[in-house]
């Protein structure tokens, strides 16, 4: 085979490929085919051995999304965060039934413990209040938000 095989290529014959440890393009040859999609490859210049996959294995596996214990910690993570809040949530919404629901606006300074109505994140309970924002508990989230800009 002389250039880039579009299968698998053989057993014992050679190819040519990028090597890595020389920085160029060089022949290969085929050592050992461990799965059906890979192949170990020697440089039949320097030497070096690596795993050689096919076009097809390699869209396949380059996933940015994390795997493994990763993606289970993140997981785990939020959760941790959903359920930490929505407790909170179930609260704020059962004590403060009787309250005015006040529209958000950027320009309009809110209290803590007011019950707000907001146009994309929907209803939600003001928990700190600081000058310029506010932390306010949603049903699906805690976010920080501007307030008393003018």
């Amino acid at each position: 085979m002389s250039t880039h095989p579009s299968e698998m290529p053989v057993v014992g014959k050679s190819f040519y490929t990028e090597c890595k440890k020389c920085g160029t393009d060089r022949y290969f040859t085929v050592l050992a085919l461990p799965t059906p999609t890979s192949a170990k490859i020697k440089c039949e210049v320097c030497g070096a051995q690596r795993t050689w996959k096919t076009a097809s294995s390699k869209k396949a596996t380059s996933s940015t999304a994390p795997r493994g214990a990763a993606a289970k910690a993140r997981a785990n993570a939020e959760a941790a965060r959903a359920t930490a809040h929505s407790a909170e949530y179930e609260n704020l919404s059962q004590s403060l039934t009787s309250a005015t629901e006040n529209p958000y606006n950027m320009k309009t300074s809110f209290a803590k413990g007011t019950k707000l109505k907001h146009p994309k994140f929907g209803l939600g309970f003001i928990r700190t209040v600081q000058p310029d924002k506010i932390e306010v508990v949603f049903q699906d989230e805690v976010r920080t938000l501007v307030h008393n800009r003018r």
